[in-house]
């Protein structure tokens, strides 16, 4: 029997220990990558006269309750009006948003008049049924980028001044994603979204954007030529991750998605935990699929691309399964408590069992879990609190710490749903908003504090 049990003991502890080594080497890469979110932020690259034209969709599905204070903060952009058209996507909406845009005298985009077929499920196919209601390929006549807001959106006056002049500053790239800011962060759960992406902006985003890394779409807040899109059919995505694909199919047609730190766009982080769950799930749902999809695709370009290329591929692969570290978590507890229950059902010797695989433990377990610690703690206490400071974030320290907690230990639920799910991408389940009202007023001395803070 204890030859039965120590196969068991042996397959698990590989698993771990293979789990551990893979989770360090990710681990330290974040390392590496964050280096270059430390000191101040710096403008590289000349504010000049608006002269960029910007198609701005909105999507929408049942924001009654949001779209009205979304629209009166969207007209307090600061850019030459003629430049820029607003469009809400009033997608299969069985509420009012459609009469509240006619009370508030912007256009909108209704799906439900069916003028077009269906091509997409979700956020994705709204959008793409609002390029086809516009024109599609005579869009390029009138715009030179689209940019792509949620319903909830709040975003900084001087977004399109910004990006108009890094467009066209940095020759014209496919996409840029703006900066993603938080309207919620008062409960312990939208206090940890907040701190994932306060850190995630800064030791990721803006890290790889000046080591000359692919940024990452986030699913709202970006801009992405429209000559680029239309040539690509527009969101003819099979994910549900738009963002994600869209990534990844720039990076691998050779693309550029560049980072701006300094405008963006705030928007509602889940309060209650099945919402969150959820809305998570059906991240991770998308973003295997994508990872599996494109894994061949983007294996054939590291292979034959150059050094800089590769170190691209690679660093896109590494975050397409950067997900596969709380699924090895999960093994871990699984791994410990088979072997806690076989070891229990047999009654093993305990100082018999403990003498065989002690060396394993001594060795190996110990010492990547300990080094994962502190990576850990590096991650998510030490970053996070130079973030805070240097990006201008007020926060109550024991609900980060606690909030981070919370987030964090269920993220590896999600991912372990979305990947036992991750082949059905056809149902988009939507994320409600409630109204979390933030003034113009307020955007903009939030606007003004952050940028002279990050500037100066």
């Amino acid at each position: 029997m204890i030859d039965v049990l120590n196969y068991f003991f042996y397959i698990f502890t590989i698993i771990f220990i293979s789990s551990g080594f893979y989770m360090l080497f990710q681990n330290l890469y974040t390392i590496f990558i964050s280096f270059w979110g430390f000191g101040k932020v710096k403008r590289d690259y000349e504010l000049i006269e608006d002269k960029t034209r910007f198609l701005i969709l909105v999507a929408a599905h049942n924001e009654e309750s949001v779209i009205e204070n979304t629209v009166n903060n969207l007209r307090e952009i600061n850019y030459n009006p003629d430049l820029f058209d607003i469009y809400i996507v009033n997608d299969n909406s069985t509420d009012s948003t459609g009469e509240v845009c006619d009370k508030l005298g912007i256009k909108h985009i209704d799906t439900l008049e069916n003028l077009y077929p269906r091509e997409g499920v979700g956020k994705p196919g709204g959008l793409q049924y609002a390029l086809r209601y516009l024109g599609f390929e005579k869009l390029l006549d009138k715009y030179d980028v689209l940019m792509v807001l949620d319903a909830d959106n709040h975003v900084d006056r001087n977004i399109l001044k910004e990006l108009n002049s890094q467009w066209i500053s940095k020759g014209k790239p496919e996409a840029i994603q703006s900066y993603l800011g938080a309207k919620n962060s008062k409960s312990f759960l939208s206090c940890g979204y907040a701190t994932s992406y306060w850190i995630t902006n800064r030791f990721f985003q803006l890290a790889k954007y000046k080591m000359g890394l692919p940024s990452c779409l986030g699913g709202t807040g970006f801009i992405i030529r429209l000559d680029y899109l239309i040539k690509a059919n527009g969101f003819l995505c099979k994910s549900l991750t738009d963002d994600l694909e869209t990534q990844i199919n720039i990076v691998e047609n050779g693309g550029r998605i560049l980072w701006n730190h300094l405008v963006g766009i705030y928007d509602e982080k889940p309060d209650n935990i099945k919402i969150s769950i959820r809305q998570r799930t059906r991240w991770s749902q998308g973003h295997w699929f994508v990872a599996f999809k494109n894994f061949k695709s983007l294996f054939k370009m590291f292979l034959k691309g150059n050094i800089k290329e590769k170190f691209k591929v690679f660093d896109q692969l590494l975050y397409l399964f950067g997900l596969g570290k709380g699924i090895q978590l999960l093994l871990l507890l699984i791994s410990i408590s088979i072997i806690f229950i076989y070891f229990l059902i047999n009654r093993i010797d305990a100082g018999m069992f403990i003498a065989i695989n002690i060396s394993l433990v001594k060795n190996f377990i110990i010492p990547l879990t300990t080094i994962n610690i502190l990576i850990s703690i590096y991650s998510y206490l030490i970053l996070p609190i130079y973030a805070f400071k240097k990006d201008k974030k007020k926060v109550n320290y024991i609900k980060f710490i606690i909030g981070t907690l919370y987030f964090g230990s269920t993220y590896a639920i999600t991912q372990l749903f979305g990947l036992i799910k991750w082949k059905k991408q056809g149902v988009w389940v939507k994320t409600p908003h409630k109204h979390q009202k933030v003034s113009c007023k307020e955007i903009k001395r939030t606007e003004e504090v952050k940028l002279k803070k990050i500037l100066n």
